[in-house]
């Protein structure tokens, strides 16, 4: 998205044109107003450039454009490398559609009329319905009767449902009958399902389990889904810690027993063989009484209370890893939508066993230094609480899914078979952009049924005519009122020449466009480019530039194209940025009431995307924010009427910044109070000022210097300080001095001054 213009430089009218810091950067959507030959034209030049990314305009000019995206800045010297597409409608735009006309070098043929009867006036009439009009409609409704065709292709028989209908069932592994599930039912879903399809699109795995659940046989059993489990590793943990910290008294040292753990097991065991013997059960050595006695010292009651204690924890652990064995079902007994599932969790459940047998062995680690250290104290190595809980609980939901799957097997079949087919049905019908062309259908049917009716209609006109050719014969006047009447317009009419009636504007055959009818047709040509990039996909990413769609349109049109504009670009998404610009104040205040712009009428945020495009006393043009005359009031006669306050207000008039537009805003302003005054018909300007002032307000009432500045004149008469722009500061404060003594209501409403 463009965000600002850093620079302009020799760039037409825009002499030397920077971004100040005031100035509110571009938006999403912007609206720029500016009176003819302001500079509109010329800057949407700008766009036209980067838009053909070639210098179209301006060769010589520099310019440094800034976009949102990380402020990057592109210059006249990187037109290619700029990021978004831009197009833009503007008079050039125009020129290029009709293009052909300065190639062929001719207009549109003239409409004649063959003389059938005296005056020429019936016949022709005739012709035109029978050879013109009639086979016109034919063709429209050949042309529509094959969007209609082309749609009922859908529900005929042997049609695209009954065929998708086909595929489906393959889809679904012929699981289904064609009783069950062909063209009707296809209908019938079509119908249920159109107005959401997303809704009932599935997505990711839903789809394939879904269809699992639809095509799944009654093959399968509820499996068990009790599992006890006893965890006892923080209890374990717990008791070795004690056991590891526990010491055995020794009486009188061995060290021989200390340093050799078989010896010290050896001699622990001989000791009870040779209960009340006196000699070695091996040796046959007298045994001492006294060594013997300090050997039982040695091994002390709490010694053996030790060693029971580390023979049950190595029951306790042993106990505690088989308790983590579970007989799982087989992944074969799982229904098939739940198998992926299932082999998740039990792999994991898995994992986590063997973790938890891990931190175990910790505890056997030292239970095993402690069988060693029964005489000393040994901290115990740390370890991690694990536990399988969470892991076993996964497996035992899927069992459980499972067994409501069996137990319910009917019931949630038929709902995954609707559930299913409506995927398959709503995927079909977005892919064939069904609704539209069901829309396109009915609109067609809509037109061929009008052009039936229009048809009769002729036909019956045609004998209407034929019976008048009969009997009265119509002259020319009459068929020139008829026009008239038609038409709601005089300029167009019908003269004979050579047996013939000739439609003319004028003296001339009416065979050109006019600007506002070449603007209609260009402007929707425009947007039919549009709509073609948006299906592309290509508008997102587009910048457009709208200059004066409304030009040489009278004002039924400035509704219809502010309506067509507000339609085309409701939706924000679909475009990257949009600039309107206009030198109609009309299409202007419509725009700055539309929901595109949506301000408020007594909104003073400068911060709105609304800007003016003005030549200053330089002759040289700027854009600027929207003054607040224009934001508070969205009055052009207000904000011209505070341009000539200001500037008469001024001590040094030197100093008025806009010089260039005063003519034509005083010109203007008159055009605009003298109608407010007396609005009478069509009452020229002259009229009526000479009805709203007197001789004795001064020379301004004089038009003879208001049409010296009119329109693209006025730049022209200003550059060469012609002597009547002297007149202007004279015209200006005698206009204000008139309003403030004589018109003192109106004075107030436009100052709040009393």
């Amino acid at each position: 998205m463009i965000t600002k213009i850093n620079k302009l430089k020799d760039f037409g009218i825009f002499h030397s044109f920077s971004w100040n810091g005031t100035l509110t950067p571009f938006k999403k959507k912007n609206l720029i107003y500016g009176w003819n030959y302001s500079g509109k034209t010329t800057f949407s030049k700008l766009f036209s450039n980067f838009e053909k990314k070639s210098k179209l305009h301006f060769t010589n000019a520099e310019y440094i454009v800034e976009i949102e995206r990380d402020s990057n800045t592109y210059t006249q010297e990187q037109l290619a490398d700029f990021p978004y597409l831009i197009r833009v409608f503007n008079s050039n735009y125009i020129k290029s559609v009709f293009s052909w006309e300065k190639e062929k070098n001719e207009g549109f043929e003239p409409i004649h009329f063959y003389l059938g009867d005296e005056a020429g006036d019936i016949q022709p009439k005739i012709d035109n319905l029978k050879n013109r009009w009639n086979p016109k409609i034919e063709i429209i409704k050949k042309n529509f009767g094959t969007v209609v065709l082309s749609f009922e292709e859908y529900a005929k028989e042997s049609g695209k449902f009954s065929k998708q209908a086909t595929e489906i069932r393959k889809y679904l592994n012929d699981q289904i009958k064609a009783s069950e599930f062909n063209k009707g039912h296809f209908i019938d879903i079509v119908a249920e399902i159109k107005s959401d399809l997303a809704s009932h699109t599935l997505t990711g795995d839903l789809i394939n389990e879904s269809k699992q659940k639809a095509i799944a046989a009654n093959e399968y059993f509820e499996q068990n889904e009790i599992y006890d489990l006893k965890e006892n590793i923080t209890t374990i943990g717990k008791r070795i810690k004690i056991l590891l910290e526990d010491t055995a008294p020794k009486s009188i040292p061995f060290p021989e027993l200390d340093e050799d753990e078989n010896l010290f097991n050896w001699v622990q065991i001989g000791i009870g063989l040779h209960k009340e013997s006196t000699k070695c059960k091996f040796c046959q050595n007298d045994l001492k009484e006294e060594r013997i006695t300090a050997l039982n010292q040695y091994y002390s009651d709490k010694l053996k209370e030790i060693q029971k204690a580390i023979s049950v924890i190595k029951v306790e652990i042993e106990n505690d890893k088989l308790g983590l064995n579970f007989d799982f079902p087989h992944e074969s007994k799982i229904a098939k939508h739940l198998r992926d599932k299932y082999s998740e969790s039990v792999k994991a459940y898995k994992e986590q066993k063997i973790a938890y047998i891990k931190e175990l062995s910790v505890f056997e680690n030292d239970i095993k230094t402690k069988a060693s250290n029964y005489f000393t104290s040994i901290s115990p190595t740390p370890f991690t609480i694990k536990t399988v809980n969470t892991e076993l609980q996964a497996v035992i939901d899927v069992i459980k899914l499972h067994n409501s799957f069996v137990s319910n097997f009917v019931n949630t079949k038929a709902e995954a078979l609707i559930l299913i087919i409506k995927h398959y049905v709503s995927e079909y019908l977005i892919s064939e952009d069904y609704k539209s062309k069901e829309t396109n259908s009915k609109s067609a049917s809509h037109i061929i049924e009008r052009c039936r009716v229009k048809t009769l209609e002729n036909n019956k006109q045609i004998a209407i005519y034929e019976g008048l050719l009969k009997n009265t014969v119509k002259g020319q006047e009459e068929l020139n009122i008829y026009l008239k009447i038609f038409l709601n317009r005089e300029d167009i009419h019908i003269d004979i020449a050579k047996d013939k009636f000739v439609l003319k504007r004028g003296p001339q055959p009416a065979n050109n466009l006019s600007e506002g009818e070449k603007t209609a047709i260009a402007f929707a040509y425009f947007l039919t480019e549009l709509k073609s990039l948006k299906k592309e996909k290509k508008l997102k990413d587009t910048i457009i530039f709208v200059d004066d769609p409304v030009s040489s349109l009278d004002s039924n049109h400035i509704f219809q194209v502010r309506s067509l504009i507000q339609h085309f670009f409701a939706k924000e998404s679909d475009y990257m940025q949009l600039f309107i610009s206009t030198h109609n104040f009309e299409f202007f205040s419509v725009m700055l009431d539309s929901s595109l712009f949506n301000n408020n009428v007594n909104s003073q945020d400068k911060a709105k995307p609304l800007y003016i495009i003005s030549r200053n006393k330089e002759n040289q043009s700027s854009l600027r924010n929207l003054p607040k005359t224009l934001r508070s009031h969205k009055s052009e006669y207000v904000h011209i009427f505070h341009i000539l306050k200001e500037y008469n207000d001024l001590e040094n008039k030197d100093e008025f910044p806009y010089t260039v537009l005063l003519p034509n805003s005083l010109r203007r302003f008159l055009e605009l109070y003298s109608l407010l005054k007396y609005p009478k018909g069509y009452c020229e300007i002259d009229e009526r000022l000479k009805e709203v002032f007197s001789p004795e307000d001064g020379t301004f009432h004089n038009t003879k210097l208001y049409h010296w500045f009119s329109h693209q004149n006025q730049f022209e008469k200003v550059a060469q300080h012609d002597s009547k722009l002297i007149l202007i500061d004279d015209a200006i404060s005698e206009v204000m001095e008139h309003i403030k003594v004589k018109d003192k209501l109106h004075w107030k409403g436009l100052t709040g001054e009393n």
